[in-house]
């Protein structure tokens, strides 16, 4: 038999996920002047605009379906700047911690993560740009966009930005 309620989709577990949809979630909530549901609305409209842009075809990005792209597109530009900022106040607010090994290396492990974040955003928000700009989306740029979407991929930047962030910061010195 089946359910008289509605099928609601199931947020990811992902905590890379979760702290994607809080970071946007609060954006919303004072751009809509603190109406929840309003930001809630707005946060859905974007999550599925992500979702369609991610399992969407290759080809030629048709009419009716770039306000998805765009709004897609901006919101991996947001969420590519924000992540990016935390990375840089984890990086600053580091140095005003008492100076030792232990706590450098601290603040280069806390800061790989939200750099790697602000990476794989900032590179779907490169390729939905690029595909806007050329109303066509290749093969290649629909494999790495949905790639650069699941948390394996951050998982993936995590060592060598986790290394970039330790040369920043010299813990051994």
């Amino acid at each position: 038999m089946p359910s008289e309620h509605p099928r609601r989709a199931v947020p990811s577990r992902s905590p890379f996920q979760w702290a994607d949809r809080k970071i946007t979630l609060a954006f919303l909530l004072v751009s809509a002047r603190g109406d929840r549901a309003e930001a809630a609305r707005e946060l859905a409209e974007t999550e599925e605009a992500v979702k369609t842009t991610a399992s969407a075809p290759a080809g030629r990005i048709r009419r009716k379906s770039e306000p998805s792209w765009m709004l897609a597109m901006s919101m991996l530009g947001f969420r590519a700047g924000v992540w990016f900022v935390i990375t840089a106040l984890v990086l600053v607010g580091g140095l005003f911690l008492p100076r030792s090994e232990l706590t450098g290396y601290l603040v280069v492990t806390v800061a790989a993560f939200p750099a790697a974040l602000s990476a794989s955003r900032e590179t779907g928000h490169e390729i939905a740009r690029s595909a806007l700009r050329r109303e066509h989306l290749t093969e290649r740029g629909r494999r790495w966009y949905s790639r650069v979407q699941h948390d394996g991929f951050v998982v993936l930047l995590v060592p060598p930005l986790w290394a970039a962030c330790a040369a920043a910061v010299q813990p051994w010195a």
